[in-house]
């Protein structure tokens, strides 16, 4: 007898195929969700606190809309639901817009002018939304000047504060351009600790060291004779 021809079942080749879906697809949608969240995060930190709150706000308020005027209309056309969607994008290409050229340039009024000689050996850089040092010591009781360098894409400044709550100045920076530098003339500050931040990043900040020339700074042990 001749042996009868197998028949391959047709939906094999579609069970295999759709067999990873269910790995791939919430895989799939958390690299495209960690992507959006990190550029979003980005452009809020390009764009000083005041625009990134209106900006957060307004994409916030836009998807709840979008989402609303997409599940109450299911008969509504791919090319319409488009069209919402790009609204909804509206506040985030925007903000885009505003970090890419840079908004908030040029010197506050009340903020102290920038020039005068550069200090020896007192210097900060930005890049990157950091500041190339979380720690700046400085002379008690004198003034001096803080050489700052702006190598990053967005504004920045240096602001020196009582403590982190912000609330105490003792010195406001201007606000300098990407890719300018300046000279901050310090005023004379009491011995103490204190605390620095750029005010359009607050999240770039560190520890200001107030203290008199030989004198070890506060918290330091004292070597025992």
């Amino acid at each position: 007898m001749n042996a009868q021809p197998t028949r391959q079942d047709p939906l094999l080749g579609e069970v295999r195929f759709r067999l990873p879906l269910p790995v791939i697809l919430p895989i799939g949608s958390l690299i495209v969700i960690a992507l959006v969240a990190i550029a979003f995060s980005q452009i809020l930190l390009n764009v000083p606190k005041e625009v990134a709150t209106v900006i957060a706000l307004a994409t916030a308020a836009n998807l709840l809309v979008a989402l609303s005027v997409i599940a109450t209309r299911p008969q509504m056309s791919r090319a319409r639901i488009l069209e919402v969607l790009a609204v909804m994008l509206y506040p985030i290409i925007i903000g885009a817009g505003l970090a890419i050229v840079g908004v908030g340039e040029g010197t506050a009024a009340g903020e102290h002018q920038a020039g005068g000689p550069a200090a020896e050996g007192i210097a900060v850089s930005a890049a990157n939304v950091q500041f190339d040092t979380d720690q700046i010591a400085l002379p008690a009781d004198e003034a001096t000047t803080i050489t700052f360098d702006n190598e990053d894409s967005a504004d920045h400044n240096i602001a020196i504060y009582e403590d982190e709550s912000a609330r105490q100045d003792l010195f406001k920076g201007a606000t300098v351009a990407p890719g300018d530098s300046t000279n901050y003339e310090i005023p004379a500050i009491p011995a103490g600790e204190y605390y620095f931040q750029c005010d359009v990043h607050p999240s770039m900040n560190g520890d200001v060291t107030v203290a008199a020339e030989g004198e070890p700074a506060e918290g330091e042990g004292e070597t025992a004779s």
